[in-house]
């Protein structure tokens, strides 16, 4: 099913008079940081109120904090392969109701954040165990602390994404949703308690005016979206995932496979028979293939280089801007039938398989 649509109509522009000229504006602008909202964790499985953001200013970036408590009663719990940035289990930032620019999971959000920032490595947030699950967590109360970013913009130099939000048109609502502790834990997960705050950390830039009293503002023509989609895969060998057609630009592609609900699936070289994924394929216009990795652990080890290390939790990534955006990212509209296409080893057992590709997209 499709967890995200893409946002193809918003016109995030002021409906007053303004000037684009982002020289201008990055010489009168100033930064602010600021964290308007705070809401309490819903509880296992449940979801926080919408939270709407300020009308205030050009965001071009959300930060997400949980920060919390792990209890663990009566007898250890196992972490399981979402542990623990699953937590937050559903992001969804939308503008005027209709415009889902990023839908996507916590996996999703630290997978993007390690291909935004290669050779990115954790040393602030604090969790008992390791990413990627498997370990013994005993009785006892643990802090629990853990970020997400949500580029908003796509890049932090020139701000091309941002949202325009102050403006009684444009109203822009995160929803967040908290995972099921048996989503988190695989063994003995009614013994484990979450409970705590998201901090929604928003940065935003103040609009100057010029001296007609004209908004100066820096290119806001593009929006940036984050989108995933989720496929059931039914058999071992081929399986074909369509992507969102939009009229964007697609930047990267995540790509990531289950044999079940617990068994993620590893394009490594040593990865087990009975979690392998051999190949992966993009296709387009039935027999087109621009991109083939055969073995799948070739696209790791390009993932390898151009990140310092594989991407979290099995993520694979199509990266199109690392090397050369203009030559290498993919017209949406210009291609029909898009579609990724993984190879699930003949060791996998299929139980309930999924596969999740997720877009960045501009659009």
């Amino acid at each position: 099913m499709a967890v995200g649509v893409g946002a193809q109509t918003l016109q995030t522009v002021p409906n007053v008079p303004y000037v684009i000229d982002p020289g201008r504006f990055f010489s009168m602008t100033s930064r602010q940081v600021t964290t308007p909202r705070r809401p309490a964790a819903p509880g296992s499985g449940l979801q926080v109120p919408e939270q709407l953001l300020p009308q205030a200013g050009i965001i071009s970036k959300l930060r997400i904090a949980f920060k919390g408590t792990l209890a663990v009663a009566t007898a250890s719990v196992v972490t399981s392969d979402q542990y623990p940035y699953n937590l937050l289990k559903g992001f969804l930032l939308k503008a005027n109701g209709q415009n889902n620019l990023f839908d996507c999971d916590g996996i999703d959000l630290a997978a993007l954040r390690f291909a935004r920032f290669p050779s990115y490595a954790e040393h602030t947030d604090v969790f008992p165990g390791t990413v990627g699950g498997g370990d013994t967590v005993t009785v006892g109360t643990y802090t629990l602390y853990l970020t997400w970013e949500v580029p908003i913009a796509v890049d932090d130099m020139s701000l091309i994404g941002s949202l325009y939000a102050q403006s009684g048109y444009t109203n822009l609502a995160v929803r967040l949703s908290q995972a099921l502790t048996s989503d988190l834990f695989g063994t003995n997960p009614a013994n484990a308690t979450i409970a705590g705050t998201f901090n929604i950390e928003e940065t935003f830039f103040t609009i100057p005016q010029d001296e007609h009293g004209q908004l100066i503002i820096p290119d806001l023509t593009r929006l940036h979206g984050f989108n995933a989609t989720e496929v059931p895969i039914n058999n071992v060998g081929e399986n074909r995932m369509p992507l969102i057609r939009s009229a964007g630009q697609l930047l990267r592609l995540l790509v990531s496979a289950r044999g079940s609900a617990t068994n993620r699936l590893s394009a490594a070289p040593n990865a087990a028979s009975s979690k392998a994924l051999d190949a992966l394929r993009v296709e387009y216009g039935g027999n087109q293939r621009p991109y083939e990795w055969d073995p799948a652990s070739q696209l790791l080890a390009l993932n390898n280089e151009y990140y310092g290390a594989p991407l979290p939790y099995d993520r694979l990534s199509i990266d199109l801007v690392k090397e050369n955006p203009t030559r290498d990212v993919i017209l949406m509209q210009g291609v029909t039938e898009l579609v990724v296409i993984p190879r699930v080893g003949s060791g996998v057992t299929i139980t309930g398989g999924t596969g999740r590709s997720v877009q960045e997209t501009l659009f």
